[in-house]
């Protein structure tokens, strides 16, 4: 029992090992993912209103799908262009997030920054938030209209594979099921391992 014990844990302790140093490694480009969007949304709804939030950070975009990896890459670099905001080549860079809000009923006003983040109990605002839709700044979102989106940048303190991270607005929604947003990446993760294998042996 304890050598079947033993085996178990050094097998965890070599599959986690494996997964972290692929973590370090780009994706290649023509590789086509296992996550789609909703892989990786947090979705809060209330009254009249949805929020969904979007994580934009590498570290997990680039097991997307092509397309939506595509997507995301694309709005980063048209919108997140100005180094001293954001420099993808630091290591304290911020993290970014696609949030969007949708009027479900009738129109609804909505508060940007009042979007919060909790990770291992320490809360975290948004440091700068980005406008994508051209009505963002009005604060309200129409029926039968498009979402209106920011890109927002959070703290890299935040730890994106703790199951301890949620996300709440004005304190009435919040997002507490991140683990499930953990067991995609880990599957995604694995999967690309073994595309990686393959081709390696080629």
């Amino acid at each position: 029992m304890r050598l079947c014990k033993l085996l178990t844990a050094m097998t965890m302790l070599f599959a986690g090992a494996l997964l972290a140093q692929i973590d370090d490694e780009p994706v290649p480009d023509d590789y086509e993912g296992l996550l789609t969007r909703n892989d990786f949304t947090a979705t809060m709804r209330g009254g009249d209103l949805e929020i969904t939030v979007t994580v934009m950070d590498e570290s997990i975009i680039k097991y997307a799908t092509s397309e939506m990896r595509s997507y995301l890459r694309k709005l980063k670099e048209d919108y997140l262009d100005d180094p001293f905001v954001y420099d993808p080549e630091s290591k304290d860079r911020p993290i970014p997030f696609l949030v969007n809000f949708r009027a479900l009923g009738q129109e609804v006003r909505y508060e940007p920054r009042e979007l919060l983040i909790y990770s291992y109990g320490a809360k975290y605002r948004p440091i700068t938030i980005i406008p994508v839709s051209p009505k963002f700044d009005t604060r309200v979102a129409y029926i039968r209209e498009p979402p209106v989106g920011a890109i927002y940048l959070f703290d890299r303190a935040i730890d994106l594979e703790s199951r301890e991270l949620s996300i709440v607005y004005l304190n009435q929604l919040s997002f507490n099921s991140w683990i499930r947003v953990i067991e995609k990446l880990n599957e995604a993760k694995t999967l690309y391992e073994v595309y990686r294998t393959r081709n390696r042996d080629k």
